[in-house]
């Protein structure tokens, strides 16, 4: 599936293994957890649907950004009785930084929580490391994500994360 989007921007959707390896460089490149190859492979072998590319180019055989999710089941409490809900999870957003501030990313997380609302999740959590100013903006200003827990030294640079979440009505 493919969507044209922001300033000639293509949003793919990933389809198998060969999309990996760009996958991976593009959030290397930008996030400090380093992920193993098994992580990925969980996320986009369970989930392909919940990872979505962006392209310049018609082919896009260089991705400029992407979106990877996942959903799990959480239990609540409701009526005093114990039920499973879906939860969507942002485990990965990466955009090439001269392609950032034009609207990618934004449109990466809007295709993605519209996917995960689609598929019945109740809501979407995901963390962000403090000092990253502009990823909070983006998701408590932009899309509603409220924090939820402070989590001290939570990556593996020591660096504390705060856990946002976003409940869909």
């Amino acid at each position: 599936k493919s969507i044209v989007g922001t300033q000639g921007i293509q949003f793919v959707d990933y389809v198998n293994e060969s999309q990996l390896d760009s996958v991976m460089s593009l959030v290397q490149r930008d996030l400090s957890e380093p992920y193993s190859i098994f992580t990925y492979r969980y996320f986009l072998d369970r989930f392909p649907e919940l990872c979505i590319l962006a392209c310049s180019d018609e082919d896009c055989k260089e991705p400029i950004a992407c979106v990877v999710g996942k959903i799990d089941m959480e239990e609540r409490v409701v009526n005093d009785q114990v039920i499973k809900v879906k939860t969507g999870y942002i485990g990965m957003l990466a955009v090439v930084s001269s392609y950032r501030r034009k609207g990618i990313g934004s449109a990466l997380v809007r295709q993605v929580l519209k996917r995960m609302k689609d598929m019945d999740c109740t809501s979407v959590t995901l963390e962000t490391e403090v000092s990253n100013a502009a990823a909070q903006r983006l998701y408590q200003d932009s899309f509603g994500f409220v924090r939820e827990e402070l989590l001290v030294r939570y990556y593996l640079n020591w660096g504390d994360a705060y856990r946002l979440r976003l409940w869909f009505d």
